[in-house]
């Protein structure tokens, strides 16, 4: 069990510093953190001319949204192209011989390459996590400057001294603090990390059986499309009640137990909202896409165990 752990550590390691160096997903990267970066720069283009209130409700919002869905965009790249590549990749270079003809098992290889691209994404997802709290750094910094200015400029001079314009002071400056260091974010974080892994899991599974990485791009894309629609189009059907056929409803379910309910995850708009999500519903969450990424790696790992290399 050690030593299988062991390979498959290895593999995901060399498969980590393979994607690395790879110049498509640098630039994705780059270009990544550059995004998340600027949403305090492209905030107040966005909004302009906001007053006290709308500094603290739209500015903030905004950043949380554009930082979350740069995260979002380019970690979903990431992890399409990382994981489309991957077998095809290791067939034109036949590096594939070279690592089986080991004493590697396939399901070794399989999951040591997998590991790869969550080490990969995680990477990813750490430092663009890290550019999205300097943002929300950085706005909090000018949130605080601008009720300062507000205060010294609208105020009388001795107002730090009238206790009961001090404590006004306390709380806007506390409102803004409430707003950006808002622990639900780390929920948020989570279930993109959560949708990435099941992205590259999806690809992983059709990688198994394509002959090229165009192929896994675009069919992954298109469940990844569909997993967005499946829960609205299956609330449609169900409200049809009588009016659903036999095949219909057969057809739903089958739709359901394939493709991932990924709208499921758009709980995340609730979070930037401001509204409190619990952590039971999002642990729910992120075991259904553990139980989910099992059976992928199950499957892929049948597939890859009966394919002719």
């Amino acid at each position: 069990m050690i030593p299988s752990l062991f390979r498959i550590f290895v593999i995901g390691r060399n498969t980590l510093i393979e994607a690395v160096r790879q110049k498509v997903l640098s630039v994705l990267l780059i270009f990544g953190l550059i995004l998340v970066g600027s949403s305090v720069y492209v905030s107040t283009i966005a909004t302009p001319g906001l007053d006290a209130a709308g500094l603290f409700d739209e500015q903030i919002k905004f950043v949380k949204d554009f930082g979350c869905g740069a995260i979002e965009l380019f970690g979903f790249a990431i992890a399409l192209l990382s994981t489309a590549q991957l077998i095809p990749q290791e067939l034109h270079n036949r590096t594939v011989y070279t690592i089986l003809a080991k004493p590697v098992r396939r399901a070794e290889f399989l999951l040591g390459k997998f590991f790869g691209v969550i080490l990969l994404l995680a990477l990813a997802v750490m430092l663009m996590t890290l550019a999205f709290a300097a943002s929300l750094y950085w706005q909090e910094t000018v949130g605080f400057n601008y009720v300062r200015d507000i205060y010294d400029q609208h105020m009388p001079a001795n107002w730090q001294n009238n206790p009961q314009m001090a404590a006004q002071y306390h709380h806007d400056i506390q409102d803004i603090v409430n707003k950006v260091q808002d622990p639900q974010l780390i929920k948020a974080i989570l279930l993109l990390f959560a949708k990435m892994v099941m992205t590259a899991g999806i690809a992983l599974l059709i990688s198994t059986f394509a002959t090229s990485s165009i192929f896994t791009i675009i069919t992954t894309f298109m469940i990844y499309l569909i997993g967005h629609m499946e829960g609205m189009a299956r609330e449609v059907w169900l409200a049809r009640g009588a009016e659903t056929s036999i095949w219909q409803s057969g057809l739903t379910g089958l739709i359901s137990l394939l493709i991932p309910d990924l709208n499921s995850f758009t709980i995340v708009d609730e979070i930037l909202a401001g509204n409190h999500v619990p952590w039971a519903h999002t642990l729910n969450l992120l075991g259904y896409a553990e139980v989910y990424l099992v059976v992928l790696l199950a499957v892929s790992i049948i597939i890859f165990d009966f394919r002719e290399i």
